[in-house]
């Protein structure tokens, strides 16, 4: 099949975030049986990475693209505008490329692409982006702040049903986002396909560090800046007022000014930003810290720390799409005073941490393993004529 891959978020090996390093295994995997054309935005820094990927593409076209590092309401129309010249581009090149698939990558992208005839259009949702958006109009205080969060919601709603309706046929990553399209427009067509995970062979034999607790996260992000900052405030005193001397690890890139300082003002605090691999990192640490409180789709981070055999606590929101089986693959927590306890009772019994780690490695190996994902895709590239095309 010849098949034309889009997405917002250029791919590669070493991307530092969850969803570039879903459409890259993606793409890997599917390059040894289709042929692979992808357009997407890319930042000028990463365009040393092109030629990695060209391994894997018969074509690769390319938008540069330079994402304001703060946030601001012109900022912010720039970055729309930034979708609505990679679909002007995007459905250009789909409209002359003979293409079988058209595969679109993360909902917002979907907004100005337009259908192409003859070629089975995919939507690959890596969130339910509604959702998120229902859960800060929830925790937000009543009066004018409310309103505005439920009226964001309202429009997100509504976009996301109308980008949803364009394509024959959806990809989510968790049943749970799964149900939520299908409430907001029952008559999709929906197929289930994981986030990939790369199990680490050897995590059995990994000689962890003591009184580490490790948190990842691209930490330009609300929801990962959240957490650690509730997880420093809330969850670590109390940590500490049994283990004094606990090292927390905040391991992403571009983190906030807040974030960073966090470190210069707590010896026992280490801020890395960026780095070229996590593995070192999740074989260092003790456990893993993942208390997300607004989220949708899953939480990739929880997954691949699962998949080095190490042991997390996070909440039930971080849970959510994962489905594992709290206390037995995974520890929940969802006050500050259960994550506390849950945290230090991990720190200081290695063969809970053992047994917790290797029950969560054998989860993943079976939910997220990488070839059973990609088996799934190709599935579905493979029979477009079984699906009744949307009119």
């Amino acid at each position: 099949m010849k098949a034309l891959i889009i997405t917002p978020f250029f791919p590669y090996a070493e991307v530092h975030h969850a969803g570039g390093k879903c459409v890259y295994e993606t793409i890997k995997g599917l390059s040894r049986r289709h042929d692979i054309y992808l357009f997407s935005r890319i930042e000028p820094h990463e365009l040393r990475f092109v030629n990695e990927m060209e391994a894997f593409c018969k074509d690769i076209k390319l938008y540069t693209f330079k994402t304001p590092h703060k946030s601001n309401p012109l900022k912010t129309l720039f970055v729309i505008a930034s979708y609505l010249v990679l679909a002007i581009k995007a459905n250009g090149i789909a409209r002359k490329g003979s293409f079988d698939i058209v595969q679109i990558e993360h909902t917002e992208t979907g907004l100005f692409i337009k259908k192409v005839k003859d070629a089975l259009m995919i939507l690959d949702a890596h969130d339910a982006i509604s959702k998120p958006a229902e859960r800060k109009y929830l925790a937000s205080r009543r009066g004018t702040q409310r309103f505005i969060s439920w009226l964001k919601w309202q429009i997100i709603r509504k976009v996301e049903v109308y980008i949803a309706r364009k394509f024959d046929i959806i990809f989510t990553k968790s049943r749970i986002d799964k149900d939520i399209l299908l409430k907001l427009a029952p008559n999709l067509k929906i197929n289930i396909s994981p986030h990939p995970a790369e199990i680490c062979k050897n995590s059995f034999n990994i000689m962890r560090e003591e009184g580490i607790i490790l948190f990842v996260g691209a930490m330009h992000r609300d929801v990962n800046q959240d957490a650690v900052i509730y997880f420093y405030k809330n969850v670590l005193p109390l940590v500490r007022q049994e283990m004094p001397d606990i090292k927390f690890y905040v391991v992403g890139n571009s983190p906030p000014e807040n974030i960073k300082d966090l470190a210069v003002k707590d010896k026992n605090v280490i801020v890395t930003g960026y780095v070229k691999s996590l593995t070192p990192y999740y074989h260092k640490t003790t456990l893993f810290v993942s208390p997300i409180l607004i989220g949708g789709g899953i939480i990739a981070k929880n997954i691949e720390a699962m998949a080095h055999g190490l042991p997390v606590v996070t909440t039930s929101i971080g849970n959510e799409g994962i489905e594992a089986v709290p206390g037995q693959d995974l520890f929940i927590a969802d006050t500050p005073d259960e994550f506390s306890k849950k945290v230090t009772l991990l720190l200081k019994d290695k063969d809970l941490r053992t047994k917790i780690g290797e029950a969560g490695k054998r989860f993943v190996m079976e939910q997220f393993n990488l070839e059973q994902v990609i088996e799934k895709i190709d599935m579905v590239w493979r029979q477009p004529f079984n699906y009744k095309r949307m009119v």
